[in-house]
């Protein structure tokens, strides 16, 4: 075989080597971060996509000298391995972890969900009486539950006002047992579809909440059913 040949052999084993680069992976964490506050983000090597109780917002990378950096929408994330520091756009620091990572290092204590000190508005109750399903009273906007350090918890259901106390038993980061002791209630005549009442008499009942998706569930006793509560945005 002479040289020429050979180049000509060559050629199409070269070309054969030129594949189009695969489309760059994403890899989804799941951080357990400090107030119970469970965030997700999608990573790839130039964007980021935050998931949280506040939306869904695109964050773009950063150079660094160690570890990696995300930002955008005044959301920054900055962190190395499986710890990161999550600032918000209002200023608020907080730190955060893998929570596959955490889960299994048995001398760590993962995040213990808190309730005391947030504030939540109802989006819906839905019971586990097929016949009854999804119940959604008019106004949402007058029906808000606030959990206060102290162990009290105040509530605007509808055209009334009610006070409760509340005791947690966390078990996860995503948890626990949560029972009330109703105490007064006002006892105004509301419109219309209003739960006002409903909700009242089912303080007595809640037995453990989760939060999941940036959301708060309060679940009866004997599956009796479960109230759906969405962060009340900051005034």
């Amino acid at each position: 075989m002479t040289y020429h040949t050979k180049l000509l052999v060559l050629i199409p084993m070269v070309l054969s080597g030129c594949a189009i680069e695969p489309e760059e992976s994403v890899r989804t964490v799941t951080y357990l971060c400090e107030r119970g506050t469970v965030m997700e983000v999608d990573f790839t090597t130039d964007l980021a996509r935050l998931r949280s109780p506040d939306g869904e917002i695109d964050l773009t990378a950063r150079p660094v000298a160690s570890g990696f950096q995300y930002s955008g929408g005044g959301h920054d994330l900055r962190g190395k391995e499986h710890e990161l520091r999550w600032t918000l756009p209002s200023g608020e620091v907080q730190q955060c972890r893998d929570q596959d990572w955490a889960m299994k290092q048995p001398q760590i204590q993962p995040p213990i969900a808190s309730l005391g000190g947030s504030s939540w508005t109802l989006e819906y109750f839905e019971s586990s009486d097929d016949a009854v399903g999804r119940i959604v009273p008019p106004r949402l906007e007058l029906y808000t539950l606030t959990f206060g350090s102290d162990g009290s918890a105040d509530l605007q259901l509808d055209c009334n006002r009610a006070r409760a106390q509340w005791t947690a038993e966390p078990t996860s980061a995503s948890g626990g047992g949560l029972t009330f002791s109703p105490g007064a209630m006002t006892r105004a005549m509301c419109g219309p579809g209003a739960m006002d009442a409903r909700i009242a008499a089912d303080l007595s009942r809640i037995r453990s909440y989760t939060l999941r998706g940036g959301m708060l569930y309060l679940a009866l006793q004997a599956d009796g059913g479960i109230y759906a509560w969405k962060p009340l945005p900051a005034n």
